[in-house]
C-alpha cells in the first residue's frame, strides 16, 4: 500500500469517534512507526480522545507490568508535539500534573517496592490504576517483538480496552517477523477491525528521507532504486554518510564523486539490509576472488555465485582501494583516519591528469604521424598543450618537450615550460630528485637537470613539526615535506608541541591531524602521538579526562 493512502487511512482512523482497533503492518525499518506518529500530530486537533498512551511491547516483561504502562505513559492528546514552555504550563497544566505525577510513579516504583508494605501498596496501585485508562487513543508497537507475553493475551487485552473501557487502539507490527502467527490469525477476527500493510515504494521511502534540495539526490536514488532499499533506517544511514563523504572530498573530479556515491550505497545495503543472500562487507577484502573467478559456475559456491552476480549487475566489478576505504567509512560512521579522502584526492587528479593530456598526447600524435608544413603553428600548438597538462606530464614529456622546442630555436618557450612546471610541481619535492627518478638518468636537458638538482636541495629542508602540524590544521591539507617532518619528529616534540600554548591554532586541530593517520602507510605518526598523549595523560587525572577524550 502506498504512504498516500497509508495516510488517508490513519487520518480517517484518527478522526473517528469509533472504539475501533487498527493493526498497522510492514516490514522493519520502513517507517510504520513514523508514519503513525507523523500522522498522529498531523490530525491532533481532529482526535476525540483527550488521551493518547504509546506502549512499546519490546522489553515488556507480564501482563501486569503492561497493565501498569498502560496507565504511566497515558498523555493528553492536547499536549501532544509541544514544548513544555509557560504558555503550554498555564494552559495544560491540569493534564500535566497529572501527567507528571503517573511519570514519578513509574520511576519511583522499585523504591516502593523495597519499603516495609511497600509491594502491597504498588500492587494496589497496579490493581486499580489500569482501571483509570478509559476513553483513551492507544498504540501499541513492535508487538512482533514481544517474546514473554502470550500473543493472545495481548489481543485480549486489545479488545477489553476497545469493548469495555472505550479506548481506541493501534497495534503496530511487522507481520513477517510475528512468531505467534497463529494466535494472530485465530484472534485476528475479533481484535482486529481492520488492517493496512505499510507498504512504501522505493521512490516513496527515498523520498521521506531525501528531500529535493539534497546534492547528488539523482544519482543517489538510482542506485537506491537499482537495489529497492525501502527501509528508512538504511536510507537516514546512507543520507548520513553521503552527506560525509562528499563533504570530505570536496571539489573534485565528478567520476570520483559518482563512484563513492555508487560504492556507498552498495556497501550500505550490504552492511544494514536484513538480508543473508548478499556479500559480508566484513569480508570485502576477499571479494575479488569471487568476482574474478574462473572457476566453471557448477564448482562455485552458488551463494557466492549469486551475490557475485548480483553485484555485477550493479555495475561493481571488482575492489579497489576507493571501495575499501568506503568500506571502513561505513563500518565506522566517520571518514577521519579510513584513508578514504587520501584515496579520493589521488584518484581525482589521475583522471584530471588523463583529461589534461589529451592535447599533449594529440599533438606529439601530429608530430610523429605527419610531414605537414606547419612549424610555426606546431610549435605554438605543442607550447599550449603541454602549458595545458604542465601540473600532469611526466618528468620525462617535459625533457622530450623542451629538447623539441631548443632544437626548433625556441629556447624561451622551453625555458618557459621548465618555470611553470616547477611553479606546479613545487609542493611535489620528489618529483625533481631525478637520483630517485626510475628514467632520472634519460632526463639530458642541461638547463632542466641545473635547475632541478638545485630546487630539490632547497625543498628537501624539512620544516619542523610544530610547523607542519599547523600548516596542515590552518589549511585542511598537507604536501610530502609535512609528512615527512612529522614521521621525523620525537615523541617528546610530539609531548612539547601539545604541551604548548597556541594563539592561532586549537589544540584539538594539532592532536585530531596527528592521531588520523593509525590506518594508513603512516600509521608512525600516530604511534607517536598517542605515546605523547599517554604521557601527558598520566599526569593528573585532569589531563587523563581530557586525554581520553581524543579516545587515547
Amino acid at each position: 500500500m502506498s504512504v498516500q493512502i497509508t495516510k488517508t487511512v490513519l487520518k480517517d482512523f484518527l478522526s473517528d469517534a469509533e472504539t475501533n482497533v487498527l493493526a498497522l503492518t510492514g516490514a522493519w525499518g520502513t517507517g510504520k512507526t513514523y508514519a503513525w506518529r507523523e500522522a498522529l500530530l498531523a490530525h491532533k486537533d481532529e482526535i476525540k480522545f483527550k488521551q493518547y498512551c504509546y506502549v512499546s511491547l519490546f522489553g515488556i516483561n507480564s501482563m501486569a507490568e503492561l497493565r501498569m504502562s498502560l496507565f504511566t505513559k497515558s498523555a493528553a492528546v492536547a499536549t501532544l508535539g509541544q514544548k513544555l514552555d509557560f504558555a503550554t504550563i498555564n494552559e495544560q497544566w491540569g493534564s500535566i500534573a497529572k501527567d507528571w505525577l503517573k511519570g514519578q510513579y513509574e520511576r519511583f516504583s522499585p523504591m516502593i517496592k523495597s519499603l516495609p508494605h511497600g509491594s502491597s501498596v504498588s500492587l494496589g496501585l497496579e490493581a486499580l490504576a489500569p482501571t483509570a485508562v478509559r476513553d483513551t487513543l492507544v498504540c501499541f508497537d513492535d508487538f512482533e517483538r514481544q517474546t514473554t507475553i502470550k500473543a493472545e493475551d495481548v489481543l485480549g487485552l486489545i479488545t477489553e480496552l476497545s469493548e469495555e473501557r472505550g479506548c481506541k487502539v493501534a497495534l503496530i507490527f511487522n507481520a513477517e517477523k510475528l512468531g505467534a502467527k497463529d494466535a494472530y490469525r485465530a484472534y485476528r477476527e475479533k481484535a482486529i477491525d481492520f488492517e493496512v500493510q505499510y507498504a512504501p515504494t522505493v521512490q516513496e521511502a527515498f523520498d521521506l528521507v531525501f528531500d529535493p534540495a539534497f546534492p547528488q539526490r539523482n544519482l543517489a536514488f538510482r542506485h537506491v532504486a537499482d537495489l529497492g532499499i525501502t527501509n528508512v533506517r538504511i536510507l537516514h544511514k546512507l543520507k548520513q554518510l553521503i552527506m560525509r563523504i562528499v563533504s570530505a572530498i570536496g571539489p573534485t573530479h565528478s567520476n570520483v564523486v559518482e563512484a563513492s556515491i555508487a560504492t556507498t550505497v552498495l556497501l550500505c545495503w550490504c552492511a544494514y539490509a536484513p538480508d543473508m543472500s548478499k556479500p559480508k562487507i566484513e569480508e570485502i577484502e576477499t571479494w575479488n576472488k569471487s568476482l574474478m573467478s574462473f572457476q566453471k559456475e557448477a564448482d562455485q559456491d552458488q551463494l557466492t555465485l549469486a551475490w557475485g552476480q548480483r553485484l555485477k549487475a550493479y555495475g561493481f566489478t571488482h575492489v579497489d582501494d576507493l571501495d575499501l576505504a568506503i568500506a571502513r567509512v561505513v563500518e565506522r560512521g566517520y571518514v577521519e583516519g579510513t584513508g578514504f579522502v587520501e584515496v579520493a584526492k589521488k584518484l581525482g587528479e589521475d583522471l584530471r591528469s588523463a583529461e589534461m593530456s589529451v592535447p599533449f598526447t594529440a599533438v606529439w600524435r601530429r608530430f610523429h604521424d605527419s610531414f605537414s608544413d606547419d612549424q610555426d603553428a606546431f610549435i605554438a600548438e605543442l607550447h599550449d598543450a603541454a602549458l595545458h597538462a604542465i601540473g600532469h606530464i611526466s618528468t620525462g614529456d617535459l625533457n622530450g618537450t623542451v629538447r623539441l622546442l631548443r632544437n626548433l630555436l625556441r629556447d624561451d618557450l622551453a625555458d618557459d615550460l621548465i618555470d611553470k612546471f616547477i611553479e606546479a610541481n613545487r609542493g611535489k619535492p620528489k618529483i625533481f630528485d631525478l637520483s630517485e627518478h626510475p628514467f632520472g638518468g634519460s632526463i639530458d636537458d642541461a638547463k632542466l637537470r641545473a635547475t632541478f638538482e638545485a630546487l630539490h636541495s632547497e625543498l628537501t629542508q624539512l620544516p619542523g613539526l610544530e610547523e607542519a602540524v599547523n600548516f596542515m590544521a590552518k589549511n585542511s591539507g598537507y604536501g610530502p615535506e609535512h609528512l615527512e617532518a612529522m614521521k621525523a619528529a620525537s615523541v617528546d616534540e610530539y609531548q612539547a608541541m601539545f604541551l604548548k600554548q597556541h594563539d592561532d591554532v586549537k589544540l584539538s586541530s594539532l592532536v585530531k591531524w596527528s592521531l588520523r593517520w593509525a590506518d594508513s602507510e603512516h600509521a608512525e605518526i600516530t604511534a607517536k602521538a598517542k605515546e605523547a598523549l599517554e604521557r601527558i595523560k598520566a599526569t593528573s587525572l585532569l589531563n587523563a579526562i581530557r586525554v581520553s577524550r581524543y579516545g587515547v
